[in-house]
């Protein structure tokens, strides 16, 4: 699996570290935080200069300079940060890794195009709200 989120290598992300791992982390802005947290966190979610802990097995999923909010405080699951389970590969349309997989054994995708087709996977415009990256 590629370490790439939307694009972005966490390697190359030069923000603020990470309270808990200390690694860099990639910059996300406010209404994405507020929107993926649990209600009864959204306190946290106040401020600017947010995070994302790009670190696998660190627990955090977002901080700032005032704020640490854990993966476990989100609403969706960080898709790197999960190992069990569907893994979402498309926060807008809903789909997860094992869908994808699911349409491939069955045979009707073989494509990008076909997968997209029949799962509308990278057809959506709420990235900014509905995926932890924000992208």
């Amino acid at each position: 699996m590629s370490n790439e989120i939307c694009g972005v290598s966490p390697s190359g992300a030069a923000g603020m570290p990470c309270p808990q791992c200390r690694r860099p982390g990639l910059p996300v802005k406010q209404v994405t935080v507020a929107a993926l947290v649990k209600d009864e966190q959204l306190l946290q979610a106040t401020g600017e200069g947010f995070h994302l802990c790009t670190t696998p097995y660190c627990p955090v999923a977002y901080y700032n300079s005032e704020n640490v909010i854990a993966a476990e405080e989100l609403k969706v699951p960080v898709w790197f940060k999960e190992h069990t389970g569907p893994v979402p590969v498309c926060y807008c349309a809903g789909v997860t890794d094992w869908e994808i997989q699911g349409h491939i054994e069955q045979g009707c995708c073989s494509t990008l195009a076909d997968i997209q087709k029949h799962t509308g996977a990278n057809t959506g415009k709420q990235c900014l709200t509905k995926n932890p990256a924000g992208r």
